[in-house]
């Protein structure tokens, strides 16, 4: 049996497509940077932005690390890990040989990341990078929990046999506060060297490495873990 070709027109057609809805993505795009850098700008408090980037999930950091963005098109909000810790964002994403579980912390854009008077990390800043340290080395030593918790609120297939592994990002502070000479910008790049695979960046970061997939911005949710349980839950039944 001889396959259907499409002719010309359904090619020229679907060109035409393609180039609408790659038009609108620019669209999203620019509208969701210029609106994300105007919220920037009077942002003063973590709290500030956890709101802002609940409801606008979408420019968070990591969500394509593998290509078909966070399983589920689903991120959760203040998920805690066992009684010990607590991160403001958690996502899967999956490829059909490995999972990675990417864990979000932030910190207020005002923090401040280096001392003036020597250049060196500030004291917060550096208790904003063991807390993600540590993050790391509780999900290594307790992996089998971990994957419980996520498939509790996935499902129980949620892993298969990928290989699992974690990734942690610390959003603090602004670009400009690491810009200032050479010596802050070294520190700054040998710290992210140190940390591999895990990753700190500033909020101005997120402006510029927005990926917006259409499909992907019509269905993300970002909520609560045991909304985010009932939501799957439901799609799954």
């Amino acid at each position: 049996m001889i396959e259907d070709i499409p002719s010309i027109e359904d090619i020229s057609f679907l060109s035409l497509l393609n180039a609408e809805a790659k038009q609108y993505e620019d669209f999203e795009f620019n509208h969701r940077r210029k609106k994300y850098l105007e919220f920037l700008k009077q942002a003063k408090t973590e709290r500030q932005m956890q709101l802002f980037l609940e409801t606008n999930p979408i420019i968070l950091p990591g969500l394509f690390s593998r290509h078909n963005g966070p399983v589920g098109n689903v991120i959760i909000s203040k998920l805690r890990l066992a009684d010990e810790y607590e991160t403001d964002f958690a996502f899967i994403s999956v490829d059909s040989a490995r999972a990675l579980i990417t864990l979000i912390e932030i910190e207020s854009p005002s923090i401040k990341i280096f001392r003036d008077s020597d250049h060196q990390f500030t004291s917060p800043f550096n208790k904003a990078v063991q807390q993600m340290r540590d993050w790391a080395t509780w999900f290594h030593s307790n992996q089998t929990y971990a994957k419980d918790l996520f498939r509790n609120i996935y499902h129980r297939g949620i892993f298969r046999y990928q290989h699992v592994t974690t990734k942690v990002i610390l959003i603090a502070g602004r670009r400009n506060h690491i810009r200032r000479n050479s010596q802050r910008e070294k520190r700054w790049a040998g710290l992210n060297a140190s940390i591999e695979p895990n990753i700190v960046v500033t909020y101005d970061h997120l402006a510029y490495g927005m990926t917006v997939d259409l499909d992907v911005l019509r269905k993300l949710i970002c909520r609560p873990q045991q909304y985010i349980t009932t939501e799957l839950r439901r799609r799954y039944q």
